[in-house]
């Protein structure tokens, strides 16, 4: 795993990295809504938010079953 860090990152921080990711999303979607849609934003960012948790953390388990897979320990 030496030879691939961003794989290796992924596979150790890749379950906080997409709970960060869909945090600053939703909060993102709070900020950037508020004026236009009020505290209708809110849900509309939560669901967002937990889309992007989803994703990601699906894409952290796929790279780590890829590793385990195909990379040499």
């Amino acid at each position: 795993m030496r030879d691939y860090p961003v794989l290796h990152l992924i596979v150790r921080h890749g379950a906080i990295g997409a709970a960060i990711a869909s945090l600053a999303l939703a909060v993102l979607i709070s900020l950037a809504g508020f004026a236009a849609l009020g505290w209708l934003i809110v849900p509309i960012a939560l669901f967002a938010g937990g889309l992007m948790y989803v994703l990601g953390k699906s894409y952290a388990e796929l790279v780590r079953l890829i590793t385990e897979m195909l990379l040499p320990h």
